[in-house]
This record gives C-alpha cells, sequence and structure tokens, in this order.
C-alpha cells in the first residue's frame, strides 16, 4: 500500500487507548485490530503497535448487478482520519474522566439538535411481518429471522451494530469494550440502563454486570431449566469461547479468551446476545421453548415492550416510558408511541395495505416491479434497496448417518455425488427469475452472500462454479453423470421438506421445483409442507430429509469466521446436518487463531472451494450440506410522515436502529 495508511497516521498522533477503541470501532477495525493494542492506560503516550486490517466491504444493491465498486483506499483513510482527530479531540476536553462517553453525549445531542428541530414525538410506526415464521420469544434460542427483527425492537445488546455492511459498532447496555491485552475485553455498563418496570423486574431495576455474566452463561451452559443439555442454544459454542468472566464491580464486565480469537467481539455484536433478566431465566426458563407464542414472557431493557402476539394478526409493542436512552430533545427514546407489525405475506395483500396507509413502510416481500408501480403513483414517497440477507439455498442435505433416509432404505446423502447432482440440478437462475423476477444474484455460502465482496471468493470464479454458471445445459449432463455414478435408483422418488410459509409467500414455487428436479434428474420429487417448528425439531433430531430452495438465515456478521466454526466443525451448534470433514476443520480453527484480516479472508476461500467441491485436492469430499442459490435485492417504500435513517436499511437485523426514528404525526397524509 504506497503512502501512510490510516494506522501509521494514527500512530503518529499517538491517541490515547480509549480513543483509539472508539475510534477503530466507527472506522471498521474488529477486535483483530484491537486485540493487539499496546496495554498502557488512558495516559499512554507509547507507540501503537496494532495489526494492519483491511475493511469489511459490502456491494452496493442495484438490479441484476454484475460487478461491485468498493470504497477507494484513500476515501476510506480519510474518513478515518476525520474520526481519529474526533475522537482525540473529545479525549482531550474530557480530561480523563471515566465515564467520559456519558459526558460527550450532551454536547452530541446539542449539535445534532440544531439540525434536527423538528422532531415530532408520538404516532404508531406500522410495518407489515410474517408473524406466522416464529419459533421462540426466548432472546437466546430464537433463531427465525422474522422472530430476531421483532427482539429488535424491545431488547438491546451489550454493543451492537450501527452498520453492519461498514462494520461500525457503537455502544449499547455498555460502552465499547477495551482491550487491555489480546485476551481481555473489558466493558462498563452504562448507568441509566434498566430492565422494564413489569414482572419479573417490577420496579425497573438498574442493568449490573453480573446480569450480562449471567447471559452469557446460560448460553454457555446451553442446557433447559432441568440441567438436560438442549440443543436449541445455537450460539452455544460462540459463547463457550469465553474461557473466562468477571466481574470486579457492578458496572464492570470482563471477559477473557484462551488465546487470542479473531471472532469473540462477534458474539456481542449479534442477534443472540440480547440481554434479558436473571429473574426471567429463572422464572419463565423453558416456558420460552415449550409455550412460543406467549410473548408476554419477555424482559428486557429495550425502547418498546411487546404487548401481544397472534400469528394470524401481529405483534403490537407499547414506547417504553423508561427508556434510558436520550433522543435529539435530550428526552427519552423512542419517538414513536407503538409498533404495530401486521400479519402480512402476500406481496399483493401487502401493496393493499400500503396503499390505505394500513402500514407505513412497505418492504419484503414487496418485489421492485410492485414498489416502482408504488412510486410512480406516489412520486413524493422516499425508497432504497438493500440486499436481502436470507440466503435462499439449493438444498439441505443430511449427512447423519444413523438417519435411514426418508424411505427407511438408506441415506443417499452419504454419496456426495448424490448430494452435487441435487445441487446442480437447481436452477439457480429460474430461480431468481421466478421469487425476486430478476433483482437478485447467484450467492456462494450462505454466510458469504454476493454483497459481502470481501469475504466472498470473486464474483469471475463463482460464475465458473458448477452450479453457478449460466450454462444450464452443462450442469444437467454432470448432475446426471454424478447421479449415475451414485448408483441412485431413479424409480425411488425422493421426498423433501417445504416450509408452508413458502409456498404461501410464492404461490406455485413448489412445482417450479418439482418440474426443475424433474428435468434434470428424471426423477419424481415430492415435498412435505411443514410449518418452521416441525422443520426446527427434524433439523435438530437429526431426521431432517432434505429440502430444495427455501430460505435459511442471514449472515449474523460479514466475516464468516464464526458462522464456519459453529457451522463445518463437528459438534458445532449450527451443525444440524453432521458434517465433518478434518481438513475444513482445521482452516475454521486457524480462521480463529488469525488475527490478520487478510489472512483469515484468504483462509475462507479456501474454505468455500472445499465447500463448492471445486478444491483441486479435495473434490467432493468436503462440500457443503448448505450450498447457496441466491441473494435478492429488496426494495422498501414508506410515507414521508416517517423519517428514518439510512442505517434503518441494512442488510438483517436492522429493527434496533429505528430508536430514533420519528413520524410526522402532524403530516396530512398521516392516518387519523
Amino acid at each position: 500500500m504506497a503512502g501512510r495508511n490510516y494506522w501509521q497516521r494514527m500512530r503518529a498522533s499517538r491517541l490515547s487507548r480509549r480513543a483509539l477503541v472508539r475510534t477503530a470501532s466507527r472506522a471498521g477495525v474488529g477486535a483483530a485490530g484491537l486485540a493487539l493494542v499496546g496495554c498502557g492506560d488512558d495516559d499512554d503516550d507509547n507507540e501503537l503497535i496494532v495489526v494492519e486490517p483491511e475493511p469489511q466491504q459490502t456491494a452496493a444493491p442495484t438490479p441484476r448487478p454484475r460487478r461491485q465498486s468498493a470504497p477507494t483506499q484513500q476515501q476510506q483513510q480519510d474518513m478515518a482520519e476525520q474520526q481519529a482527530a474526533q475522537a482525540q479531540q473529545q479525549e482531550q476536553a474530557q480530561s480523563q474522566s471515566p465515564d467520559s462517553r456519558q459526558q460527550a453525549q450532551p454536547q452530541a445531542q446539542v449539535q445534532e439538535q440544531v439540525v434536527v428541530s423538528n422532531v415530532v414525538r408520538g404516532g404508531d410506526l406500522r410495518l407489515s411481518t410474517p408473524a406466522r415464521a416464529h419459533d421462540y420469544f426466548d432472546p437466546h434460542r430464537a433463531v427465525f429471522g422474522s422472530t430476531q427483527f421483532w427482539m429488535g425492537f424491545y431488547m438491546n445488546n451489550v454493543v451492537r451494530w450501527r452498520n453492519k455492511a461498514q462494520a461500525i459498532m457503537e455502544p449499547d447496555i455498555c460502552s465499547l469494550p477495551e482491550t487491555p491485552d489480546a485476551e481481555t475485553y473489558v466493558f462498563r455498563v452504562d448507568q441509566g440502563a434498566r430492565f422494564w418496570d413489569q414482572y419479573p423486574t417490577e420496579g425497573g431495576r438498574l442493568v449490573t454486570a453480573e446480569d450480562i455474566r449471567a447471559n452469557f452463561q446460560r448460553h454457555i451452559d446451553g442446557r433447559d431449566a432441568t440441567g438436560v443439555e438442549d440443543g436449541t442454544f445455537p450460539h452455544r459454542d460462540s459463547y463457550a469461547k469465553t474461557a473466562s468472566m468477571d466481574t470486579p464491580d457492578d458496572l464492570t464486565f470482563v471477559a477473557r479468551t484462551d488465546g487470542p480469537d479473531a471472532t469473540w467481539l462477534g458474539i456481542p455484536l449479534g442477534p443472540f446476545g440480547w440481554i434479558t433478566s436473571p429473574e426471567a431465566i429463572s422464572e419463565f426458563g423453558d416456558r420460552w421453548r415449550d409455550d412460543p407464542t406467549n410473548i408476554e414472557l419477555s424482559s428486557g431493557t429495550g425502547m418498546t415492550i411487546p404487548r401481544s402476539y397472534d400469528p394470524d394478526i401481529g405483534i403490537e409493542l407499547e414506547r417504553n416510558p423508561n427508556f434510558w436512552k436520550n433522543g435529539v430533545d435530550g428526552r427519552p427514546l423512542p419517538y414513536f408511541d407503538q409498533v404495530t407489525l401486521a400479519s402480512l405475506e402476500d406481496p399483493t395483500a401487502i401493496e393493499t395495505a400500503y396503499r390505505g396507509r394500513e402500514i407505513s413502510i412497505g418492504g419484503f416481500p414487496l418485489s421492485s416491479i410492485q414498489v416502482e408501480a408504488l412510486s410512480g403513483n406516489f412520486p413524493d414517497h422516499p425508497t432504497g434497496n438493500v440486499p436481502f440477507g436470507f440466503t435462499i439455498i439449493t438444498g439441505w442435505f443430511n449427512f447423519n448417518r444413523d438417519w435411514p433416509g426418508w424411505d427407511g432404505l438408506g441415506n443417499p446423502y452419504l454419496d456426495r455425488r448424490f448430494c452435487q447432482a441435487m445441487h446442480l440440478a437447481v436452477d439457480r437462475y429460474l430461480m431468481i427469475d421466478a421469487v425476486y423476477l430478476g433483482s437478485a444474484k447467484p450467492t456462494g455460502q450462505e454466510d458469504t452472500p454476493w454483497f459481502n465482496t470481501f469475504w466472498a471468493i470473486p464474483e469471475e470464479e463463482l460464475l465458473a462454479t458448477p452450479g453457478f454458471r449460466p450454462d444450464r445445459e452443462a450442469d444437467i449432463e454432470e448432475a446426471r453423470a454424478l447421479l449415475d455414478a451414485s448408483g441412485y435408483d431413479v424409480d425411488r422418488p425422493i421426498k423433501l421438506i417445504a416450509p408452508e410459509f413458502w409456498e404461501v409467500t410464492y404461490t406455485g414455487i413448489l412445482e417450479t421445483e418439482r418440474a426443475m428436479y424433474e428435468e434434470a434428474l428424471g426423477i419424481e420429487v415430492q415435498f412435505d409442507i411443514e410449518p418452521f417448528p416441525v422443520i426446527l425439531q427434524r433439523l435438530i433430531d437429526g431426521s431432517y430429509p432434505g429440502s430444495g430452495p427455501q430460505w435459511t438465515n442471514a449472515p449474523v456478521e460479514l466475516d464468516p469466521t464464526t458462522a464456519y466454526q459453529n457451522r463445518f466443525t463437528p459438534g458445532g451448534s449450527w451443525n444440524y446436518f453432521h458434517y465433518d470433514y478434518q481438513p475444513m476443520t482445521e482452516i475454521v480453527e486457524r480462521m480463529r487463531v488469525t488475527l490478520d484480516q487478510n489472512t483469515r479472508r484468504d483462509l475462507a476461500h479456501e474454505a468455500q472451494r472445499i465447500a463448492f467441491g471445486t478444491h483441486p485436492e479435495h473434490g467432493l469430499a468436503g462440500i457443503s450440506p448448505t450450498p447457496g442459490v441466491m441473494n435478492g435485492i429488496a426494495p422498501a417504500i414508506w410515507w414521508p410522515f416517517v423519517h428514518r435513517g439510512e442505517d434503518s436499511l441494512q442488510f438483517a437485523h436492522d429493527s434496533h436502529r429505528h430508536d430514533d426514528t420519528w413520524i410526522d404525526t402532524g403530516h396530512e397524509d398521516y392516518p387519523s
């Protein structure tokens, strides 16, 4: 890299540790960069020793995009230098106060208030949601993206993403961490953070460091209320990387790892990092798992409080009158009085509801064509596009040797040639047209979607990969040869599971899939349509028969290291399909302990080639049970009385960024 880079210039300016941590977070530097900062107190003027990670990059969503241009290195450096200077000025002005973040806040609010002087309080933020696509109202068990989106409105993390795509973190219940060494993370609890004033935390008590430790411990234990190991804690392995925890006082939480770990900071940032009260863990326990529709079994700190849930009606959330975070007017957030998430699944019904002002924001599963039509009728309505985080996969393949197959005749997925034949049989370009009307792109593994340009393998390579190449005839020819080599009986029907919500949202999609498989393989494919809870249970007990194209979850973070460890290692908390390939395990472990981001990216590319079956040294031996198909581009439109920030348009888990959204209830279009 020519010239002095960002880190060299920061070194020259000799920022203090606290300023560096705060600035590095804003600039998109993860734990890998911060872990090697030299020791010292806030007045440490010694030379800083840091690694030099590349910023994560995401491509901007455009219809049928091909190649995406990331911001130039110079632009990134200039922005980072500006942020560093601001942090240095704040550090000097705050005179070493231990609570400098809180002292800095009023000044920032005054500056912002000059810009935003017309904020209105009140109103109902109304959105649509697939309310039936739900698993648990347990903040540590909930897997479904829809449930996680709802929880973002009423739960808080230790720290959180301000903008996941740009890897910008911000404080939440705690300040951003201090890292005195490569294995230690020190969080300071916000002295105003408090639980809701309702059972089981009547009075709205303050959050303590011990509360955070109890939440971490529940993940680590991964057991139900009776002490039995419980497979419904999907992030057990992530939290188990915390070697020890300490709470030296009520406001300090210290976590340590056993050696440097490039992935640890992603743990408190993710959608499983929400903090609930230990009282709720004790009182509700397994009722969260066994009574999944009861949203009243909730305890949190968030900006709203859940009041009702009905899968056919939706979710009602009410403003938390004791929320501790303040807005630009110096009064507690949020600005709106309530959030209504109406249960709507059909795109036409959502469009109709938007036109009738029954919802104020129109988004997924609206198509780009529908949003274009709405924009034509309402030219003053703001619109936006965001990469749709939820990958549509070619299928899920069950590698469980103890599963006898869907008909008791044996598990066909144990022959990886059969898996690859099923993967190649999917016409992902047909699916892009059928599901997203062309507004999507082929994607590799679900943890590295196409818009994640830093971590995903180059687009040119992906489009030359079997299963992703535009040459459908070549894929069919190879699929038939693989099927024949596997010895699978073509008179044996293939029985797969499909979620009922998939067919409801895209009527006729399963018939499209049947025809696609039968054209390529000449085998009858049968679908068993099931609700999500049944699907989840089949995944947990190892009896999942496989599936055709359908949704899976969005990446928790752009860096896939943690996801690979959970998904591709034996006993991993996401390894529902019994994947076990030692070379992949070795690569994933190297990624975990490799702090240099460029090196970790290269390892991720190697892992993807193994997962695709294209690695020259591994062939089909290590192919993934979850190959990707595509990620769409999700258009959104909203009524002009809704004022939302750009950070509320992220690829997944962005609902928490609505905390400063406000509604102009005096606007002529606002429904009375």
